[in-house]
């Protein structure tokens, strides 16, 4: 049963390869402004790496600030390799953040979040909640335990906010995947999406976005927004 679960596993991998291929094609087709039912719209665009291979040959990394929109980028998809993993950038509710989503395992790396959200470290810009320094004529007139205890809720606090940002994300991509599939498994997609996403790879221009997206709502089942 182990084997037989792992072996079906492996056979699906290339689904996260895909999903990331389809992102990639309505970013540049909607001008980075995508949207889901839950979500609404949204930016969202490839930054700083992509890597793409065939399984076979030799991967393809592109760095830059844009590495998607490089002719290295769809020359490659164009010879059959497909996105291992790409850096994404998410502008969600006037908030940033950025991320390495990796296809096979569908899994999020080097998460950074808001700038607001602090303190110092991996997942996050150098800004931070914890409070400033105290003057000395403030340190002196209020006990150390009470600035202590203030500190410890602003970093709570931050911690909390942090948290929710991080599943914020979470849930965006878990909708974009959601509606992929849905997509993926409708008669749109080899109608419709494959078609349109061949002409995209291989430059051609006047792709008409209205319908990819009227193809693309009569698949995807209708979601109230939260």
């Amino acid at each position: 049963m182990t084997m037989q679960l792992v072996d079906r596993i492996e056979r699906r991998r290339f689904v996260g390869r895909e999903f990331l291929v389809w992102l990639w094609f309505e970013s540049e087709l909607f001008d980075a402004t995508l949207s889901t039912k839950e979500h609404g719209s949204f930016g969202l665009w490839f930054e700083r790496l992509l890597v793409l291979d065939a399984g076979k040959a030799e991967a393809t990394r592109i760095k830059g600030a844009t590495p998607a929109a490089s002719r290295e980028a769809k020359e490659s998809l164009l010879r059959g390799k497909l996105p291992l993993s790409a850096g994404l950038h998410l502008v969600l509710d006037e908030r940033e953040s950025s991320f390495t989503l990796k296809a096979e395992s569908m899994s999020v790396a080097g998460l950074k979040l808001p700038a607001v959200l602090g303190p110092e470290g991996d997942e996050g810009p150098a800004h931070s909640l914890a409070p400033r320094p105290a003057p000395r004529r403030r340190a002196k007139r209020e006990g150390r335990e009470e600035q202590e205890e203030r500190e410890s809720d602003l970093e709570r606090e931050a911690f909390y906010e942090r948290m929710h940002l991080t599943r914020d994300v979470e849930s965006l991509l878990e909708a974009l995947y959601r509606e992929f599939l849905s997509l993926r498994l409708s008669d749109a997609w080899e109608g419709a999406c494959v078609p349109m996403m061949r002409a995209w790879a291989a430059g051609q221009e006047g792709l008409d976005a209205e319908d990819y997206r009227d193809a693309r709502a009569r698949a995807v089942p209708a979601r109230r927004r939260r």
